[in-house]
């Protein structure tokens, strides 16, 4: 029986190095870098594992397979680096490989981007013969002058994402050079060559969210394909967490086992997961489980962090507008309680002040819009005048039209049916509060109401041109309001 387990743990070896040459591991799911050089740095934070398999652990001389990976981002977004390296002892080969990574992302937009990968670095090969049961000790076959042989290699891996879908390929030994072990000089002895092999690897997978992004449910599909060999395999999976603190799953790896897996967070930033292989081929009476472990520590910041961020900036810009005026409406409620009677003769004034400045904003409009009509009707309007609406205006965070902003509008229209030729640019504008890109979007659809409106009162589309400036426009600095605006520019005439 001994012998027979020896015969077949070099038969598994020799299996090993001429086909699957690349580390098999489980948790490739959550360290994404471990597979594919393109997701170096593809967090926004760095992160570092180490990984322990033991495959097959009842067969002496069965795989066990060592790791340690590290990445993260530069402070270009578009930018990561990693490193990693990995012991891989199968029967009497030991395999020790390092690699440098980088990463480089191109974003199309928002939700589609595409990462390149390319990683270079190295392989040592080790022949243990100590561990070998010889009978024949004088075959030239095992007068190996040298049994560490170290070669250069190299991976390359692309991946893209839309959303919540990702599709990935790495090419790992892509180089797939060979390494020649030297025998004693003679005519019936040939060189022992060591030929690695040229792996293909593609990953699809997909989030689906629920109970607000707290349950999320991952299924993936791996397949990995060894040119020249019978090394076809895939993987069929699906990871379940909640709040990214745990996790928990079931994996099938055709032709070989199920997979069970699961894994948490501790303290935020450090994880702890473990997977277990049940052998489900005709040799599982043999091959046993494979137990593998991986330990792994987040740093600046942690994907529970960045979850938790996301939420908290959701809908922030309104937070702040809504906080803004409430503050300022009770430092206005705070300065006028002194006395009941001042107060109403505030108010009185106030309003008065009101009605006067609303009355001079109507008529200002009239006269600039009596203005600018009787220069059309002369012909004397000049392209690129700009002219602004008195009454459009937009209360904080809103781009509903009121029925003064209607007013000034319907003008306008008649104006552009009495001249069919007269071509215009909308332009909406916000004050500073909130982000940039906030203000940005809310100026969009504060114009594109304006043009909306006068589409549905009979003008053409192709006479209206809509442009958005946001905040970048103001036109006073000590009223806000006043930098709620929309205005429109002469085009053509």
């Amino acid at each position: 029986m001994k012998k027979l387990l020896i015969t077949l743990s070099i038969v598994v070896s020799g299996l090993l190095g001429q086909a699957q040459q690349v580390p098999l591991l489980s948790h490739y799911y959550y360290n994404k870098f471990v597979w594919n050089p393109a997701l170096a740095g593809v967090q926004k934070y760095s992160q570092a594992y180490l990984i322990y398999r033991n495959q097959w652990n009842q067969i002496p001389g069965a795989p066990v397979t060592k790791a340690l990976t590290i990445d993260g981002p530069l402070r270009s977004k578009n930018v990561g680096l990693g490193a990693s390296m990995y012991q891989d002892n199968a029967g009497i080969f030991n395999r020790t490989g390092g690699m440098i990574s980088y990463a480089y992302g191109i974003n199309f937009s928002e939700d589609s981007k595409l990462r390149l990968g390319m990683g270079l670095g190295f392989i040592d090969n080790r022949l243990n013969m100590t561990d070998m049961i010889i009978k024949h000790p004088d075959d030239p076959l095992l007068q190996v002058s040298n049994n560490n042989k170290t070669g250069f290699d190299a991976n390359f891996g692309l991946n893209y994402n839309y959303k919540d879908l990702n599709i990935g390929v790495s090419i790992p030994q892509v180089l797939a050079l060979d390494i020649k072990y030297d025998q004693p000089t003679s005519a019936s002895t040939q060189d022992v060559v060591y030929r690695s092999v040229r792996h293909f690897q593609i990953n699809a997978s997909y989030v689906l969210r629920a109970m607000e992004d707290k349950l999320k449910i991952e299924p993936t599909a791996f397949v990995r394909i060894t040119p020249n060999t019978p090394g076809v395999q895939y993987d069929i999976s699906a990871i379940a967490s909640y709040r990214d603190f745990i996790w928990g799953g079931v994996m099938y790896r055709s032709n070989y086992a199920l997979a069970l897996l699961a894994g948490t967070r501790i303290n935020k930033q450090f994880v702890l997961g473990y997977a277990y292989d049940l052998p489900v081929n005709a040799y599982k009476t043999y091959m046993r489980g494979a137990h593998e472990v991986i330990l792994g520590f987040q740093f600046g910041g942690s994907a529970a962090d960045d979850d938790e961020m996301k939420k908290r900036l959701k809908g922030i810009d309104d937070r702040l507008d809504n906080d803004k005026t409430r503050i300022d409406d009770l430092d206005s409620r705070l300065k006028t309680n002194s006395d009941d009677i001042d107060q109403l003769k505030k108010d009185t004034k106030n309003n008065t002040d009101v009605n006067t400045r609303q009355d001079d904003d109507i008529n200002l409009f009239k006269r600039m819009f009596e203005e600018f009509k009787s220069k059309v009707g002369k012909g004397s309007v000049e392209v690129g005048d700009v002219y602004e609406f008195q009454n459009v205006n937009f209360a904080t965070n809103s781009y509903e039209l009121s029925a003064e902003s209607v007013t000034e509008i319907n003008e306008l229209v008649a104006l552009m049916k009495e001249n069919t030729a007269l071509k215009i640019e909308v332009s909406g504008h916000t004050d500073d509060r909130g982000t940039p890109e906030y203000n940005q979007r809310l100026s969009e659809r504060r114009s594109k109401a304006v043009i909306d409106y006068m589409v549905s009162k009979g003008l053409s589309r192709d006479r209206l041109k809509v442009a958005n400036y946001g905040e970048s426009k103001p036109i006073k600095s000590d009223d806000i309001a006043a930098n709620r605006r929309v205005e429109f520019k002469v085009l053509e005439k």
